[in-house]
């Protein structure tokens, strides 16, 4: 068995709130903007060096190397999702939450498994709407490298996590808490502390003011000073660090990422709506073809009842002619005998019984067929009966129903010499008709005849059945 890969990453697990419902209300519109959303999310991950390891639906899972680099991710996710949504009537926006933890993950293939994704999902479960949830893990190694602020709402108790995990939410919009407002403040008032964690690469510009406003309240719980009655004692100070050249910069950086995210969005938009339109000429084209197969199939059902309609005219006309030839050969023959005298009377009797022959009367009663045909390639042996119709000295086998899989139709009439010809069609399993010729001759009351069935070598046999 194969050793287990382990390795410390930071996960990040972003899911759409209220994706289920939306689909239910406009399918098509909720996935446009989740398509144009995810190539967004996507950007980024990929600009701050993440990969995504999961995807379902409208979740996605990334790892990263540095924990900070995944908050900054994460909040350039959602600044950038709240403009995109800004821009959207308020019923087609579509909004996501955000979790991220750091913790040890075994790594299969490149799926990423155990309880540091876990905690990740759970942290995405409790966060805000647009908003962010990170661990304790996170925090304490993005502290003073980030000039975020954070809300400590403690520790919390996940869903199938076993231990609690201490939270803090980023202050979306908001301002750093200052160091001096977080030591004054009591620790026990109930109200959530804001902690300071600033740092030189920061993209987006907080303002000093609603660190002020934010903090404000929770200086007033605690023991009155001097100090702290003074606004310009609390006002925060902007990081030694940060210059306006870095500003313009993380601007510029900003800029770009919104950029390369919004062409990436328009890119699988129009793939979207190119896939659409594909799909819809595909399905025009499928009508069409089964259009011309059903009209081809009439055609050939057309033309396999004619070929069986000239067969049978052609053998009926022969059958006619020979009869006629017969009938007026004997009536020469007794017409001769007659003129012989009496002593050929006896001879011109039999001459005109077989006159009688080659105009047989009508039969009667009940008859049946036995069709007997050979295996034929895919097709097992067949041995059945079918009911026969007699009108006259015509008979007609017939059953199913005329362009419906297994129907067969064959007609003859008998001819003055006892001889037969069938012709007509029959449809396969798949409805395809083809002609039917069989040729043979009575025996008494037993007809015997071999032929085809399309190019299937049959049998068929006619007797009187029982009343």
């Amino acid at each position: 068995m194969d050793k287990v890969k382990r390795k410390l990453v930071a996960i990040l697990a972003a899911d759409a709130v209220g994706y289920s419902r939306k689909m239910g209300d406009d399918e098509e519109g909720t996935l446009r903007v989740l398509s144009a959303h995810r190539a967004v999310i996507d950007g980024i991950i990929a600009f701050h060096d993440g990969r995504i390891f999961g995807t379902a639906g409208d979740s996605v899972l990334a790892e990263f190397v540095s924990p900070v680099e995944a908050v900054r991710c994460a909040v350039e996710i959602q600044d950038a999702l709240r403009t995109r949504n800004d821009s959207l009537p308020e019923g087609r926006r579509l909004e996501f939450r955000i979790g991220v933890n750091l913790g040890d993950v075994m790594a299969k293939g490149d799926d990423l498994l155990g309880d540091g994704v876990n905690v990740a999902a759970r942290l995405e479960g409790i966060a805000d709407t647009g908003g962010i949830s990170i661990s304790s893990s996170v925090y304490d190694q993005i502290a003073g490298k980030l000039d975020l602020g954070f809300v400590e709402i403690g520790e919390q108790k996940l869903k199938n996590i076993e231990r609690p995990i201490r939270v803090y939410r980023v202050a979306m919009g908001g301002a750093p808490m200052p160091a001096a407002a977080r030591d004054a403040a009591p620790p026990k008032t109930g109200i959530p502390r804001l902690w300071l964690a600033a740092g030189g690469g920061a993209i987006f510009v907080v303002a000093a003011v609603a660190a002020w406003q934010m903090w404000a309240p929770t200086a007033k719980l605690s023991e009155p000073s001097s100090a702290q009655s003074s606004p310009a004692a609390v006002r925060p100070a902007a990081p030694a660090d940060r210059s306006a050249e870095q500003k313009v910069q993380a601007e510029v950086e900003i800029a770009k990422v919104r950029a390369e995210a919004q062409a990436k969005a328009d890119t699988e938009i129009a793939k979207v709506r190119a896939d659409a339109e594909l799909a819809k000429i595909r399905a025009e084209a499928e009508g069409l073809r089964r259009q011309a197969a059903a009209s081809a199939a009439a055609a050939k059902s057309t033309e396999a009842k004619a070929i069986a309609e000239a067969i049978s005219a052609k053998a009926r006309a022969e059958e006619q002619a020979k009869a006629q030839a017969d009938l007026s050969k004997a009536r020469e023959e007794a017409e001769a005998l007659r003129r012989r005298g009496p002593e050929s009377a006896g001879a011109a009797r039999s001459l005109a019984t077989e006159a009688k022959i080659a105009a047989p009367a009508a039969f009667s009663g009940t008859w049946v067929a036995q069709r007997n045909c050979e295996a034929f390639r895919e097709l097992p042996a067949l041995k059945d009966s079918l009911p026969v119709h007699l009108r006259g000295d015509e008979f007609s086998v017939e059953r199913g129903t005329p362009g419906s899989p297994g129907y067969f139709s064959a007609q003859g009439k008998r001819a003055a010499d006892g001889s037969m010809a069938l012709a007509g069609v029959f449809a396969s399993r798949q409805g395809n008709e083809a002609p039917v010729q069989f040729q043979g001759r009575f025996e008494g009351e037993r007809y015997e005849a071999k032929g085809r069935m399309g190019m299937r070598p049959c049998a068929i046999t006619i007797s009187r059945g029982s009343n």
